[in-house]
């Protein structure tokens, strides 16, 4: 369980430092739009949804005309989009369906610069991405998940199992797949993590309002049974800790991204089955729960270690100078 530690609070002047400047105690991810910076008031965080909001509905409808115009076959019989968007062998499916989610990224982004008036707190207490991070989390997460994927595809192998054919339509859809997967797995955790952490954060103290109250909606957005939610389920709660605990996005992004663009990627092989919702074999989870619970562990370690922090303590921003006293 997280417990609260001195950067769970707002920001306070602390001791004068010896030029004269008070030293502003170090807040931790969810608690950064109580910095003085963001002159935060009790309704920012409602603005700052209000802007997510608005600004994402002004990214997608434009690319909504588009899949329209489409449909119609303006472009093409490759891009033609199904009305579900769900075929991962449709590469216009694929464009409208992870783009649509992809945009959740700016959207969010822009939301809180604009309205929160704290440019770049999303990403980490860097105020930045932290590619170190994440690039080096990726090496071990990505082969990882690779083979723990692999493995549950071949558990129950599917009838139309097959070796892909190599064409340029396979080439483009491997394409696709690199570029916005990633975006994909990036907008949802801009939405499901980082906005409720700091939403809630700006007007209750504990971490975990922000970790649990998105965990429904994360799991009414899969159209998994039981079986498949719970796996979500525990998948959102240890992303939302993760992205507590180290002070960002990145952790979390990474292994929402190893997880999926493995899973896309095997659609090539049978794409009847690795994206398909519905009813999940429970042996699936001796497999899937170990993992996630594993990665999660690792990463906590890693993150521990790597920034000097307890195991129960965040990473937590630079520390700040305030106003020179007179």
């Amino acid at each position: 369980m997280m417990t609260n530690t001195s950067t769970d609070h707002a920001p306070t002047p602390a001791r004068p430092s010896s030029s004269g400047a008070s030293v502003l105690r170090p807040l931790a991810y969810h608690r950064l739009l109580l910095s003085p910076a963001q002159g935060t008031r009790w309704w920012r965080p409602l603005a700052v949804v209000g802007a997510t909001v608005g600004l994402y509905l002004a990214f997608v409808l434009p690319l909504l005309i588009l899949t329209v115009v489409a449909m119609e076959g303006t472009f093409g019989d490759r891009w033609i989009p199904t009305p579900e968007l769900s075929d991962p062998s449709n590469p216009a499916d694929m464009v409208v369906g992870l783009g649509m989610i992809a945009l959740m990224v700016p959207a969010a982004a822009l939301g809180m610069r604009w309205a929160g008036r704290a440019p770049g707190i999303l990403h980490s207490v860097r105020r930045r991405v932290r590619w170190e991070l994440l690039l080096r989390a990726g090496v071990v997460l990505l082969p990882l998940y690779a083979l723990v994927n692999t493995a549950q595809f071949l558990v129950a192998p599917p009838a139309d199992l097959a070796w892909p054919t190599v064409n340029a339509h396979t080439l483009l859809l491997y394409v696709l797949f690199v570029l916005l997967v990633p975006l994909q797995c990036a907008g949802e955790e801009y939405v499901f993590r980082g906005l409720p952490l700091q939403v809630f954060g700006t007007w209750l103290r504990s971490p975990l309002w922000g970790i649990l109250i998105p965990v429904p909606f994360f799991v009414l957005a899969h159209g998994y049974d039981w079986v498949g939610q719970m796996d979500i389920a525990v998948f959102a709660v240890c992303l939302g800790a993760l992205t507590w605990k180290s002070g960002g996005l990145e952790c979390a992004i990474v292994l929402h991204t190893a997880n999926n663009l493995t899973l896309f990627l095997l659609t090539t092989f049978s794409a009847s089955s690795t994206l398909e919702q519905g009813a999940v074999d429970p042996i699936l989870l001796l497999i899937s729960l170990p993992v996630t619970l594993g990665s999660t562990a690792w990463l906590w370690w890693w993150v521990s270690r790597r920034y000097g922090v307890r195991a129960l303590e965040p990473v937590v921003e630079v520390a700040r100078r305030g106003a020179t006293s007179e």
